[in-house]
């Protein structure tokens, strides 16, 4: 159970960084096109903020994804088993006993 959420995580980081990636990239273009005048300070400026709406959507997507991913996880627990269980509950108390030390 454990492992499954942190590939989730791992996931859900990855998919956020290539998101970032693509921004930087595609912000450096935009910036090289508007330096050798190809396009207008506005123009790239307006393809930036519409690039980063499309980022924030694409962000949004990935977590309403995660979520449903682990509402339907949350589901199958039933069939978990007593040692399963177990271990879930000290997991829980652990991320717990984080949060209160905060």
């Amino acid at each position: 159970m454990s492992n499954l959420s942190e590939d989730l995580k791992k996931a859900f980081l990855f998919g956020v960084g290539a998101i970032a990636k693509t921004n930087e990239k595609a912000k450096e273009l935009i910036d090289e096109l508007v330096s050798k005048g190809a396009i207008t300070i506005e123009q790239g400026k307006t393809l930036n903020d519409e690039l980063k709406h499309n980022i924030q959507e694409k962000i949004l997507e990935k977590e309403k994804q995660i979520n449903s991913e682990l509402i339907s996880q949350i589901k199958d627990m039933k069939n978990l088993s007593d040692e399963d269980i177990a271990v879930l509950k000290t997991k829980i108390e652990e991320v717990e006993k984080e949060r209160n030390e905060k």
